[in-house]
């Protein structure tokens, strides 16, 4: 009589092997890094103009064009791993924030020694915390008891619609939503134009002042600018140097002062991500064609 243990056994390896791809995590929705040297420059290109659009969107609030745009752009260069922290942005911004701590763990797996991963991690814990108080809310509604006034005697009935209602009050605190993002405030590098541009401004007056009093002593001791002494011809020239120094400087200060509060005025302010935790952290922007850091934080 034959054994049936080994018909068994590749029974069991083969359903374990059905079973365990099963079990395992789902597939990343981004794609493999790649090397930046083995990107084309058109690619970079194309992939820093699809990174644009993005931008375009993800400032017109329209988050889930920005995040498709954002992902096209990281699919064409899957070097510029920097964009995946501006889509985890438009996630939080979005509301979807399991898909932030997602993308932010993404980023620090992929540049693990990136400089900035102690602020990417406080932000993903900030993250998982507005998440968690968030569940609580959103599955305690079906939790409260039904009223039941059957069995509850004719003389004693208004008892039970009081407990209906002292029941049916907290329900309510969970329907309402987050609050609105609150907005950024605008940049200080504005009023720094400004405070120079007034600083030039009145430097530019004082000269005038002087270079004016110069000139005027010069005319007054020789008045017909014919054999003069060198002395009064050396202070009137001096004069009208610093005239010249000092209008030049004036309308420099007033051309900075304008173009401080031109760009004061039209910088729109950036939106407050939706993290409740205090802190301030400096987030690194990679795109195609640009690299530099991005600063922001929350109270």
């Amino acid at each position: 009589m034959r054994s049936t243990r080994t018909p068994l056994l590749v029974l069991v390896l083969v359903g374990m092997a059905v079973a365990v791809p099963a079990l395992a995590d789902p597939p990343s929705p981004y794609p493999a890094a790649c090397d930046a040297s083995k990107v084309s420059k058109v690619d970079v290109e194309r992939a820093h103009t699809v990174f644009l659009s993005g931008k375009g969107f993800l400032d017109e609030s329209n988050y889930d064009k920005a995040i498709s745009y954002f992902k096209d752009a990281y699919s064409i260069d899957c070097s510029v791993h920097g964009i995946l922290p501006i889509i985890a942005t438009a996630y939080e911004r979005k509301g979807d924030k399991a898909e932030a701590i997602r993308a932010l763990g993404e980023y620090i797996s992929r540049v693990p020694n990136t400089p900035d991963r102690e602020v990417i991690e406080r932000r993903i814990r900030n993250l998982r915390e507005q998440l968690a108080q968030e569940r609580p809310t959103a599955t305690g509604t079906p939790t409260a008891p039904p009223a039941t006034t059957t069995t509850a005697p004719t003389a004693t009935a208004t008892t039970p619609t009081a407990e209906t209602t002292s029941t049916a009050a907290p329900p309510t605190a969970s329907t309402a939503g987050p609050p609105p993002p609150a907005t950024g405030e605008h940049s200080l590098a504005p009023w720094i134009v400004v405070g120079a541009g007034g600083a030039l401004l009145a430097t530019g007056a004082v000269l005038l002042v002087v270079g004016s009093g110069k000139v005027s002593s010069a005319n007054s001791a020789c008045p017909s600018h014919t054999g003069c002494p060198s002395s009064v011809a050396d202070s009137g020239n001096t004069g009208r140097t610093l005239e010249t120094v000092g209008i030049i400087g004036g309308v420099a200060g007033i051309v900075g002062i304008g173009a401080g509060l031109v760009w004061h005025f039209t910088e729109p302010p950036p939106a407050q991500t939706g993290s409740t935790s205090p802190g301030t952290y400096l987030s690194p922007v990679v795109t195609p064609g640009f690299a530099g850091m991005s600063l922001g934080g929350s109270f």
